[in-house]
């Protein structure tokens, strides 16, 4: 299996992600505050020679988001070029704010944004990565947008509404299908339907209290290093699973769903000793059977697995074996286990804006590789965002682009190892999330947390007697939040009453005062759900 996989042709750029655009679409908001629509056969045409051309002057204002458009097409001089906007403070300070690749021909969207730390005057630039001179850049439809922090956090909690909650409908009869007036229905949530969850490490086996901690807050996790490969085989040919085993044992007892993290590093820093200088046919030798053996072991326990951790920031493993490689170990993993979601794990694409090598663009550009590699046809993807924020204040206009870029794959997104550094933490951790959990594409979140007892060094979550910290407080306050709770509600002489209720699932109990009836049901409530009304009998 090896051989075939890693002696398949190089594979070129997929043809689906090629295709852009034949005329740009009209500009997002109508325009912004940037008065910079020409119309198709009137594109602004800007020669790029030293990388940066200014597209306008603006006035940015102290608190405010902003979120940036605008379609860009390469005329002559290149048929491929990253292209960003960048905001040009005074003195000299560069915000970048988005990027986008753009190519020869056809329209493709640059979609970014900024949050402003101060009140003045900024250059709206475009830039190059590249240093190829003689680039023809047409850009359209250019929108800058402002929004007041209010503004911002209305649309988060409408979209909460829109996309984390459904109405749902009672219709509540006696056996002889009469209408019951009156009948009270006690709605209890038993179990949120978003997984909103935390790291996980090996201080757990040995601790009652980070136990009782963990599995009253969180149904999903991710184990910090115990499933990676110099946890499992320190010595070559000696594997040792036992503190893995031993944690996916107490996550079964308790309900707790585990993301496999993770196969492979692509960081030649976090091999095993042993493999860094192995020669290629042993390597290729030596990364079949890591991944036959615990893929294979865990297979059917887990609800993903980060088959090739960072991969676009590094690549060991392709400048030992090939460009192939990240591209064959998501195949033989899919062929091990078909049923398990295959992540993307990669750092930077929400929380920093400066790294080039992990944009969106090129997120989406390296998923559309290992999709389209031979033998990966019904292979379950997601998009794995780790999230690990610093401590300047987050660029959530930023974030929220990428997020929108990467959406238009119509697959899962994960913020997969939320923390975030700094004294601010516990208020920007919550803006975080609350931007994440408020985006229709994101399907999950893992925050890597835990009492002081875990060790982690970043977000502690509660104290030596797990009582919650500040930032902890946080945490707690969004899980309350974003669940139902208890709710009562009684029918009208028709016998319905409605009620919207968050993702999830509910013991619904339905009593009648009068007649003392009263009938129990369990009800699941999920964003495809087609039939939004409940039927309740008395007497069957």
């Amino acid at each position: 299996m090896q051989d075939v996989a890693f002696m398949l042709p190089p594979m070129t750029i997929l043809q689906q992600w090629r295709q852009c655009l034949a005329a740009p679409e009209r500009a997002r908001y109508g325009g912004g505050i940037i008065e910079f629509t020409q119309g198709t056969n009137g594109s602004k045409f800007i020669s790029v020679h030293n990388k940066t051309r200014s597209l306008q002057t603006v006035t940015l204002a102290n608190g405010n988001l902003y979120t940036f458009s605008a379609w860009i097409r390469l005329g002559k001089g290149s048929e491929s070029e990253a292209v960003a906007v960048v905001f040009n403070a005074s003195g000299g300070k560069l915000i970048h704010g988005g990027e986008t690749i753009a190519k020869q021909g056809c329209w493709s969207l640059l979609k970014g944004g900024i949050v402003a730390e101060f009140s003045g005057h900024v250059d709206v630039l475009l830039m190059m990565q590249s240093r190829t001179n003689g680039v023809e850049i047409w850009v359209d439809n250019v929108s800058l947008k402002p929004f007041t922090a209010k503004q911002w956090r209305s649309h988060q909690e409408k979209s909460i509404h829109k996309v984390r909650r459904k109405k749902v409908s009672f219709e509540v009869t006696y056996a002889n299908k009469t209408a019951v007036d009156g009948a009270l229905i006690s709605i209890h949530q038993t179990d949120s339907g978003f997984p909103l969850g935390c790291g996980m490490n090996h201080h757990i086996l040995t601790s009652e209290g980070y136990r009782r901690w963990f599995a009253s807050r969180f149904k999903v996790t991710s184990f910090t290093n115990e499933m990676k490969w110099y946890s499992t085989e320190k010595i070559r040919g000696k594997e040792n699973y036992t503190v893995a085993d031993a944690m996916v044992k107490f996550t079964e007892q308790n309900g707790i769903s585990i993301r496999g993290h993770n196969v492979f590093w692509d960081n030649k820093r976090m091999q095993p000793k042993w493999v860094k200088d192995l020669p290629p046919a042993e390597l290729m030798n030596a990364t079949t059977r890591r991944l036959n053996s615990v893929v294979s072991r865990y297979a059917g326990k887990l609800t993903g697995w980060d088959v090739v951790n960072e991969n676009l920031h590094f690549r060991f493993f392709e400048d030992k074996l090939g460009e192939n490689a990240s591209y064959a170990f998501y195949s033989m993993a899919y062929h091990l286990d078909p049923n398990t979601t295959l992540f993307m794990n990669e750092y930077n694409t929400i929380e920093n804006s400066k790294d080039h090598a992990s944009t969106a663009s090129k997120y989406k550009e390296k998923l559309q590789k290992i999709l389209s590699f031979p033998g990966n046809k019904g292979l379950k993807a997601a998009i794995g965002l780790q999230g690990h924020f610093g401590a300047a204040k987050p660029n959530i206009a930023y974030m929220r682009s990428a997020l929108d870029i990467l959406g238009t794959m119509g697959l899962p997104i994960w913020l997969t190892e939320v923390d975030v550094k700094g004294p601010n933490q516990a208020q920007y951790l919550e803006d975080i999330l609350r931007e994440a959990y408020s985006h229709p594409a994101v399907e999950g979140i893992i925050i890597f947390g835990g009492p002081k007892v875990s060790g982690f060094d970043v977000m502690t979550l509660a104290d030596s007697e797990f009582k919650p910290t500040r930032i902890g407080e946080v945490v707690d306050k969004l899980i309350k939040e974003w669940k139902s709770g208890r709710t009562e509600i009684r029918t009208d002489s028709r016998g319905w009453s409605e009620v919207s209720l968050f993702h999830g699932d509910y013991k619904v109990n339905v009593y009648h005062p009068l007649t003392g009836l009263s009938t129990t049901i369990s009800l699941e409530v999920t964003k495809d759900m087609e039939n939004t009304t409940v039927l309740v009998q008395f007497g069957v």
